[in-house]
């Protein structure tokens, strides 16, 4: 089985999804997707995958790709969970469980059927440390789940349908500096955390912290 991997960076979840279908015997290759579509249409095409994961996608996939090849996208997100910044708003808002979804790619971003779902308890802690543990080992869950299903001829992904009670999750927006904004009045200390938290690594959060330092000279008598 021929299996291409579509990312916009070689990143640790790239990376594990390669070694992980490379032990196991398939034939795997990356194409990198830097927003040239000529070029990721002609390597999608000399390859000829049987399947295409998407991983880390800062562009959109176009549909030349997604309506000629079977392909599914790794969203870290629940059921319903739409959006760029997922993980960022599930740390900020103080989610108490997230998890991943591997939806098939469709014209509307995120709105795919999903071929397999995992969670996870959310922890206190980076958004680095969250999507280099919990949510590579729930996207790995996903991959085997998925293709346990790929040539079963009985086999349906589930269709979205938010009126289901396991549908938690809602469309939000790309998160901004302003959304991130500290308020130090208003704010207590753990909600203070979550914010710093959610912007771990880039962009980071902006803000401007003032120390006060008081110093008194003791006049030599």
């Amino acid at each position: 089985m021929r299996i291409l991997l579509i990312s916009s960076a070689f990143s640790g979840l790239t990376q594990r999804y390669y070694t992980e279908l490379e032990d196991a015997g398939f034939l795997v290759s990356v194409e990198l997707h830097s927003g040239d579509i000529a070029q990721l249409i002609e390597g999608v095409s000399l390859f000829k995958p049987d399947l295409i994961l998407c991983l880390f996608l800062t562009k959109y996939l176009p549909p030349e790709i997604y309506r000629n090849y079977k392909c599914l996208i790794v969203h870290p997100g629940i059921k319903g969970d739409r959006g760029p910044s997922s993980l960022d708003w599930a740390i900020q808002n103080g989610e108490p469980e997230w998890g991943v979804s591997l939806l098939e790619a469709a014209e509307e971003m995120d709105t795919g059927d999903i071929w397999a779902h995992k969670t996870f308890m959310m922890r206190q802690t980076t958004k680095s440390a969250l999507f280099y543990r919990d949510v590579t080992q729930a996207a790995v869950e996903c991959l085997w789940e998925a293709l346990s299903y790929f040539n079963a001829p009985n086999f349906k992904p589930e269709v979205q349908d938010y009126s289901r009670p396991d549908y938690k999750g809602k469309l939000q927006p790309l998160i901004k500096q302003q959304d991130r904004a500290i308020n130090w009045k208003i704010h207590k200390t753990d909600e203070i955390l979550r914010r710093i938290n959610a912007a771990d690594g880039s962009p980071g959060l902006l803000d401007e912290i003032r120390f006060l330092f008081l110093m008194r000279i003791k006049k030599a008598v």
